[in-house]
C-alpha cells in the first residue's frame, strides 16, 4: 500500500515536471499571467483597504483579522491552480473523449486528471498569500505557540485539500450534467469571494451553507477564529479533520460513479 502511493507520488511530480517545461516554452504568457494575477489580488486588497478605512471593524473583525482569512482562502485556490489545476480541466476532456486514453493507461484515472495541466498562476497566488499572512500575523496579537504553529500549518494544508475537493466533486458532476461547460465550479469558486468576511455577518442560512454544503468555513473562518482567539468555534475546529476526510471520500466515490457511466464522444 504504501509502495503504491510512494509510486503514485514519484510519477506525480515527473508528470508535472514536464508540464512545467512545456510551460518554458511560452515566457510572455508567463510573466503577463503574473502581472494580471497580482494586480487582480491588489485590487482585491484595495477594496478590502477602502472599506476598513471606513468602517473599523465588520462582524467583530478588523482588517488585519481579515487578512488572515483572505490569505487562507488565497493559498488554498493557488494550491489547486498549480497542483491539481486538471481538475479544472475535466468538462473539456469529457467532451473531447481525451479520458479515453486515460482508462487504457496502467495509472489511475483520478492522477492523470489532476496532472492534465499545472498553473504558475497558483504559484504566484500562494506566495501572495504568505505576504498577506506575514501582514495579517504581524499587526495581530497571536500568542504563538508551538501548538498553533503546527495546528496552522496542518489547517493550511487542510484548507488547500477541501478546496480541491470542492472544485473536483463540482467538475466530476459533468459526468451527469453533460453540455460542454460546467458553470458549477466556477459558481463555486464565486461564491468564495463571500468568504472573505466572517460568517458574523451573515444570515443563519448563509451560515448553514458556508458550514455544511460548501465548506468554505472549514477552510478560512474556523481556523482563523482559532489563531485569533475567536470564541464560539471550538467545536467546529475539532471537526475540520473529519469533513477534510468526508470531502476525500466524497471525492472519491463522484469519480468512480462517474467513469462507471462515462461514455465516449467518439471523433
Amino acid at each position: 500500500m504504501i509502495k503504491r502511493w510512494k509510486r503514485y507520488f514519484v510519477i506525480y511530480w515527473k508528470i508535472q515536471l514536464q508540464n512545467i517545461k512545456s510551460l518554458e516554452q511560452y515566457r510572455a504568457d508567463f510573466f503577463m499571467m503574473l502581472f494580471f494575477t497580482t494586480l487582480s489580488q491588489a485590487c482585491n486588497l484595495s477594496v478590502i483597504g477602502i472599506i476598513y478605512s471606513n468602517i473599523p471593524s465588520v462582524g467583530g473583525w478588523n482588517m488585519w483579522e481579515i487578512l488572515i482569512l483572505y490569505g487562507y482562502l488565497l493559498f488554498s485556490e493557488g494550491s489547486v491552480n498549480f497542483f491539481f489545476q486538471g481538475a479544472w480541466k475535466i468538462t473539456q476532456m469529457l467532451n473531447k473523449a481525451e479520458i479515453d486514453r486515460f482508462l487504457v493507461r496502467p495509472l489511475p484515472v483520478g492522477l492523470q486528471l489532476i496532472t492534465a495541466k499545472i498553473d504558475f498562476d497558483g504559484l504566484n497566488k500562494m506566495f501572495l498569500a504568505s505576504v498577506i499572512f506575514f501582514l495579517g500575523f504581524s499587526h495581530c496579537r497571536i500568542n504563538w505557540r508551538a501548538v498553533k504553529v503546527l495546528y496552522f500549518v496542518i489547517t493550511l494544508v487542510i484548507a488547500c485539500i477541501i478546496r480541491f475537493c470542492m472544485i473536483w466533486i463540482a467538475s466530476c458532476t459533468s459526468f451527469w450534467l453533460g453540455g460542454i461547460k460546467n458553470s458549477l465550479n466556477y459558481f463555486t469558486l464565486t461564491i468564495g469571494e463571500m468568504a472573505k468576511y466572517p460568517l458574523t455577518i451573515y444570515p443563519a442560512v448563509l451560515n448553514m451553507v458556508f458550514a455544511y454544503i460548501i465548506p468554505y468555513a472549514f477552510i478560512s473562518y474556523f481556523p482563523a477564529s482559532y489563531l485569533l482567539g475567536k470564541s464560539g468555534c471550538l467545536w467546529q475546529n475539532l471537526m475540520i479533520p473529519a469533513v477534510c476526510g468526508i470531502m476525500l471520500f466524497i471525492a472519491g466515490q463522484v469519480l468512480r460513479r462517474g467513469l462507471r457511466r462515462y461514455e465516449s464522444n467518439g471523433n
